[in-house]
């Protein structure tokens, strides 16, 4: 996907390139971590993302789903394991996409064989996390599975791996933000008023009133995780 893009070897931005295809991007947050992501087929392809998780979990997240769109692109996932083959592609195609294995190999070079500092030179230059930016190091063969054992065993955050070695750390947007395509806002207003989906969840997605948009709604139950939306998203928005 990079060379059939003209993506180079450096940086990628999936939702950027989500959009590039015309696949429409959704991120509202799944505070219990249920569903990280999901991606659909229908009219072109749908992603969603949980914007509850970190911004490199975001990426990857994304990533992720355009490796099913790609790889699997006429079937439905929602991600919870990898304990399916096909997601573990959709996985391996994320990892080789955020961190292109030509580029990761210039970048480090001339760089000397420290393992933490190689990690945060990649994480700084692909903007993932560590634990990704490791595993595709040892993926690569540019540092071994010990070594790799050893620097997931300290157990280094983004920004504190990065500040360490006296690297950028990038300023990572707000978790928790709803963001919706028009035409989504639309869908999920038509829902709530057909009653199925719950005002209590719908008003945070769309921040609106939760009064005015119980007024209009026929839902007997509420159902504070919209499951219902979740269960079959977004083809029940269509």
């Amino acid at each position: 996907m990079r060379h059939e893009l003209d993506l180079g070897h450096g940086f990628v931005d999936p939702f950027h390139v989500a959009d590039r295809l015309g696949i429409e991007v959704v991120r509202f947050p799944v505070e219990d971590g249920s569903v990280e992501g999901m991606y659909r087929p229908d009219e072109g392809g749908y992603i969603f993302v949980n914007s509850q998780a970190s911004f490199v979990r975001q990426r990857f997240t994304a990533a992720h789903e355009l490796g099913h769109h790609r790889l699997h692109g006429d079937r439905a996932f929602v991600e919870a394991t990898l304990e399916e083959p096909d997601d573990w592609e959709a996985h391996c195609f994320a990892e080789a996409f955020l961190i292109d294995p030509v580029g990761v190999r210039q970048l480090l070079a001339d760089t000397g064989h420290d393992v933490p500092r190689m990690v945060a030179l990649a994480c700084e230059a692909y903007w993932v996390s560590p634990s990704a930016a490791g595993i595709t190091l040892r993926h690569v063969d540019l540092i071994g599975q010990a070594e790799l054992d050893r620097f997931l065993g300290e157990s280094w955050s983004y920004p504190s791996l990065l500040r360490k070695h006296g690297r950028e750390v990038r300023p990572e947007p707000a978790v928790g933000i709803t963001e919706f395509p028009p035409q989504f806002r639309e869908r999920v207003l038509r829902l709530v008023k057909t009653g199925q989906l719950a005002v209590e969840r719908a008003a945070p997605m769309l921040g609106l009133n939760l009064a005015a948009l119980a007024g209009d709604s026929e839902i007997a139950e509420p159902d504070p995780l919209g499951r219902g939306l979740l269960d079959d998203f977004p083809k029940s928005l269509d």
